[in-house]
């Protein structure tokens, strides 16, 4: 599945972000540069 995966707020919400992507990585999905491209937004 491709997700794209967006924050805005504080370096709490960035890391927080940055760790859903390793694990959606890891689960096997591709994380896209925009929403356009993405079946998934978070």
């Amino acid at each position: 599945m491709k997700i794209f995966l967006d924050t805005i707020g504080c370096r709490l919400n960035q890391a927080e972000i940055e760790t859903m992507a390793r694990q959606f990585r890891a689960a096997g999905h591709e994380i896209v540069a925009t929403a356009a491209e993405a079946d998934l937004a978070v």
